[in-house]
Parts: structure tokens; sequence; C-alpha cells
């Protein structure tokens, strides 16, 4: 049975293994807004999300490989740089630190609960899951090309170049 869309990730227990999100490893990750609400429509609320991501993901030794704002949620394709990286903590602290100055001044909640997960294969290419992560608006219909998108980004790497590398014509064509 699919996933009711308009609800939150249910809260589920985290692998009882912690070492499964420490360490050089890549990561998908899906952060839904509070009740599904359509927060990532507005230019303001993305840069300061932004600014948020950024900050966090040095604190906590992430490269962000790319970052998808949705109209109502968030895909990171991010990955450990360091051993201690812990990818739990780097999300609690981006969702903690956002969601606290997004609340002061909006008088609402910002992120669902939970999020979703995935750790990468080591045989997985990260820049692969990203360019397909920057698809994402074109399959929703939302832009004709993925570079037309105004709020996905990567801190690593020029998404003109990745975006063309290894292009199917779903992509984008610039």
């Amino acid at each position: 049975m699919p996933l009711d869309q308009t609800k939150q990730y249910p809260k589920r227990p985290r692998l009882q293994d912690n070492t499964n999100y420490m360490g050089t490893r890549g990561y998908f990750v899906t952060i839904n807004a509070y009740n599904r609400m359509k927060y990532f429509t507005h230019k303001k609320i993305i840069e300061s999300l932004i600014g948020y991501l950024q900050e966090t993901s040095k604190v906590s030794f992430f490269d962000i490989v790319v970052y998808c704002f949705m109209p109502d949620h968030l895909h990171l394709v991010v990955e450990g740089k360091k051993e201690e990286s812990n990818l739990l903590s780097f999300i609690h602290s981006f969702k903690q630190k956002s969601g606290f100055a997004f609340k002061k001044v909006h008088k609402q909640k910002l992120w669902a609960t939970s999020f979703h997960d995935r750790t990468l294969r080591k045989s997985e290419d990260i820049r692969g899951v990203g360019r397909y992560t920057l698809a994402n608006p074109v399959k929703a219909n939302l832009v004709k090309h993925a570079l037309e998108y105004p709020y996905s980004g990567s801190f690593v790497y020029d998404l003109k170049e990745l975006v063309q590398s290894d292009i199917p014509a779903y992509y984008a064509q610039v």
C-alpha cells in the first residue's frame, strides 16, 4: 500500500547500528515540510534555509552534492567528509536551527517529525543520484529543464556541468 502523500513520513525507528549514519558515506535524504505545506515556493524562505544548510553542513563535515527544494519537501544528496560525519546529527541540527528561526517569524512549524534516508552503496555514482534529484522539478512539470528551476543547487559542483554530463533526454538540454 503506497504512503498517503498528504501525510508526513511516519515516525520510524532508526537503524540500531548508528555506524550506518557515520563516516564518509553518501546519502539521499527527503525531508517533508510540516503537514506537507508548500513553504518552499518563497524565495526568501529558501534563501534562509540554504544559509542554514551551508552553515550546518560545514560544522557537521558534509558536502551538499545536490539540494532540491520542491514545494512541500526537500531532497538532499549529501556525503560525509570525515569519519566523524554523522548524518543523524547533521539532519537534526539543520532541522532544529532552521525550524526555530522559521517559527520565530512565521509562528508555524517548518519540518515534519521524521525524514526519509537511503544510504548510497559504494558502487553508486553520487553525481548520478544528484542528476536524478535535479530532474525532480522537470518530472513534476514545474519547469521544462532542470537548470531553469531556481530552488536547486550544489555546494560542490557546477550545476550546468553536473546536469549536462550523461544526460538522458528528460534531465535538461541547454
